[in-house]
């Protein structure tokens, strides 16, 4: 994937685009602890990505007001301005290796898959 660079902020890492990709397209509020579910990375990893986005001027973490010892992630202004060149590039790369022609009902397996190989990595 290439990475975008605005603003002379590079992107140095695929986690970086797709951590940012997930906050703008979630439904939900997202914390640190559901990006380390969704995308099956340690604790230190999703921190370790966050504290760069966070420098960067991409991300805020924002106290949840319903758990204090929980941070809620959300875009900020230059985060926001990112998200279409990201998204070209991730469409690229889904189409590039043929993600688009794959069913979810495969997606779902393949998700399934990676969390499994994953956890028994980690376990």
């Amino acid at each position: 994937m290439k990475f975008a660079r605005l603003k002379s902020k590079e992107l140095t890492n695929i986690r970086e685009c797709y951590y940012l990709l997930k906050i703008y397209y979630s439904e939900r509020e997202l914390s640190q602890e559901d990006l380390c579910d969704i995308f099956c990375q340690s604790k230190g990893t999703v921190a370790k990505t966050l504290r760069k986005l966070e420098d960067k001027g991409y991300i805020e973490r924002i106290i949840n007001k319903d758990n204090r010892q929980k941070y809620i992630l959300t875009l900020t202004k230059e985060g926001e301005e990112v998200i279409p060149a990201l998204k070209r590039e991730a469409d690229y790369w889904h189409n590039s290796v043929g993600f688009t022609e794959v069913s979810e009902e495969t997606m779902d397996v393949i998700r399934t898959v990676a969390r499994k190989s994953y956890n028994l990595v980690n376990d």
